[in-house]
């Protein structure tokens, strides 16, 4: 069984607004992530940090769950979501990726298999925490030592398991030459971009 864990959390504070409920098209953002993951998934799990984000979220089809431990951070989310996924594995992902492409996260499922986890990694070691599979268990336990050493960064996870595999970002651009995968929203412009594309 497979888990897409989809962090919501986040304040918005360059928008304004709760980003995963801003309408691009007529359809709320986290709508377009929902629906490209469900292709690859047996389960979307929402990770949001308040009740009323709970509220707000209903609706949509995926389960909506609550941070477990207060801090409001990713690695938080992340936490929450790896000790509430029903799958072996889960991908990782923010509300604000509406264009991640489903053919990268059913290759990233394939790598990390039989491993900790399966990150895209940019030629400078970069690494892309928020569009990877971890592999649940082992990932719980490493987010769960690193909340409670004081750490905030989700990108510690990977860094911490034992066995990552690494998946070249030009095996990434075979299939998704612009990288629209990655594309996230910060600002309104990111927001007026991605509804130009999604036209």
């Amino acid at each position: 069984m497979r888990t897409a864990i989809v962090l919501a959390g986040g304040r918005s504070s360059r928008i304004g607004v709760d980003k995963g409920l801003v309408i691009l098209n007529e359809k709320p953002l986290v709508s377009y992530v929902v629906d490209r993951l469900e292709s690859v998934v047996d389960e979307v799990i929402l990770v949001v940090g308040s009740q009323a984000q709970v509220l707000a979220y209903e609706g949509f089809g995926p389960r909506v769950v609550r941070d477990k431990i207060q801090g409001g951070t990713p690695l938080v989310g992340a936490y929450t979501g790896f000790i509430e996924a029903s799958g072996g594995y889960a991908f990782l992902t923010a509300v604000d990726q509406p264009l991640l492409d489903p053919r990268i996260v059913e290759l990233l499922f394939k790598e990390a298999k039989g491993h900790d986890a399966a990150t895209p990694t940019w030629a400078n070691g970069w690494v892309e925490p928020l569009h990877a599979v971890y592999k649940t268990k082992p990932s719980a336990a490493a987010a769960k030592r690193l909340i409670e050493a004081g750490d905030k960064k989700l990108g510690l996870i990977l860094r911490t398991l034992r066995d990552v595999v690494h998946l070249p970002i030009d095996e990434v651009k075979a299939l998704d030459p612009e990288l629209r995968t990655f594309m996230d929203i910060d600002t309104p412009e990111d927001l007026e971009k991605i509804r130009c594309l999604l036209d």
